[in-house]
């Protein structure tokens, strides 16, 4: 979980906001020291990937080397686009997509379709573990966390631990183009500013957005909940007496907007950065964001659709994508020396979705497009505790 989640979490629900580390033992504080790590063994056939040089700008600070970035297609055995795509630990990746189609990727096997029991296009897929005050939480069920996807005509699908798929009704017939799980509860946007939100037990309710404009992207804005879409238009949630109270602000610009990513909002032509009021005492005011300087010439024309953090491996990095086959590289995300820099890949297709960890990422996009990106050569930081 990210920080901003955290802190999302803490505001809307009143809980405490805590990260945990492990930690080397009492004799040994710093640990053996990180080896080389390997991305997964690819599942691509292409003759020969496309390779670039990238400088990673690490959470640590310091100078490191040009790491080889791979991108390499995986048959994904489908024409479908596909949208969404999540990865845990372990290699596990999922990926939902047009017509119904979910796909698993077996390192033995390949990318294996999946029976989701709808024929509604999948645009928004999310892990969505609930775990009960007290429980503990085993390695399996880390493993196989239930997924949840939503889409076209209110649709929903709910993906058990087991991998078997059940449809949900959403109680809307409006496509839903976003997904955000918040611990207690999950929630889903989409056309004509619908928000739904969907219980532990899979109970589905309405909430009021007081807007009709589409709604794309939902995610944490400087404590509060947020969802952007069309126009420009953002609407601020908070909990108020266990319910969730949404109000639309003034957009800080007429282009659409297509995702939020923490303390940033995204969309055509567009990248918005949030500028800290200076006020001290709660309660906080709404957030506003603003045009962010360095973006403008790298973002002028393109349009982006997803974004992942890579919070793991030790480089402060987002990997962005979007149309005809661009992606941007955002470093620096601790300094002020923060950039961003963009890539054309050789694949005429639009990217949906992007997932990033480690050194193993994948995007997913127009025809059955999957991407393999496999960063070789980066040695994680050494951490010893004092």
């Amino acid at each position: 979980m990210s920080l901003a989640r955290a802190l999302l979490l803490a505001s809307l629900f009143g809980s405490t906001a805590c990260a945990s580390y492990a930690t080397a033992s009492s004799d040994d504080r710093c640990g053996p020291p990180p080896g080389v790590e390997k991305p997964l063994a690819s599942l691509g056939h292409d003759t020969k990937p496309f390779e670039m040089r990238h400088v990673p700008e690490t959470a640590f600070g310091g100078n490191p080397p040009a790491y080889l970035y791979r991108f390499e297609r995986e048959d994904s055995g489908t024409t479908e686009a596909l949208r969404a795509i999540e990865m845990i630990k372990g290699g596990r990746v999922l990926v939902v997509g047009d017509h119904g189609t979910a796909l698993v990727r077996d390192a033995k096997t390949g990318w294996q379709p999946e029976s989701t029991g709808t024929t509604e296009n999948l645009h928004a897929l999310a892990p969505t573990p609930y775990y009960k005050d007290g429980q503990t939480v085993t390695e399996e069920q880390r493993k196989n966390p239930p997924y949840l996807a939503v889409g076209s005509n209110g649709a929903a699908v709910f993906r058990d631990p087991t991998g078997v798929w059940h449809v949900e009704s959403t109680g809307t017939s409006a496509n839903l183009f976003a997904l955000l799980h918040l611990g207690r509860k999950t929630l889903a946007v989409g056309a004509g500013g619908v928000m739904v939100e969907r219980s532990p037990e899979g109970a589905w309710q309405t909430v009021k957005t007081r807007t009709t404009a589409d709604l794309y992207a939902l995610g944490s804005c400087a404590g509060y909940l947020c969802a952007v879409g069309a126009g420009g238009v953002m609407v601020y949630c908070r909990s108020q007496e266990n319910e969730l109270v949404c109000i639309p602000r003034p957009p800080p610009t007429q282009a659409t907007l297509r995702v939020v990513d923490e303390a940033q909002i995204m969309g055509d032509g567009v990248w918005l950065v949030y500028v800290r009021s200076g006020k001290t005492e709660p309660p906080s005011p709404p957030p506003s964001f603003v045009p962010w300087s360095v973006a403008k010439d790298v973002i002028a024309g393109e349009e982006v659709r997803a974004t992942a953090h890579n919070h793991w491996s030790g480089m402060s990095e987002i990997l962005a994508v979007g149309r005809r086959g661009t992606v941007w590289f955002q470093g620096g995300l601790f300094s002020e020396r923060s950039r961003l820099e963009r890539a054309k890949l050789p694949y005429e297709v639009d990217f949906h979705g992007v997932a990033y960890e480690l050194v193993d990422g994948f995007l997913v996009g127009d025809r059955g497009t999957i991407l393999h990106l496999a960063v070789e050569g980066f040695t994680p930081t050494q951490i010893c505790l004092l």
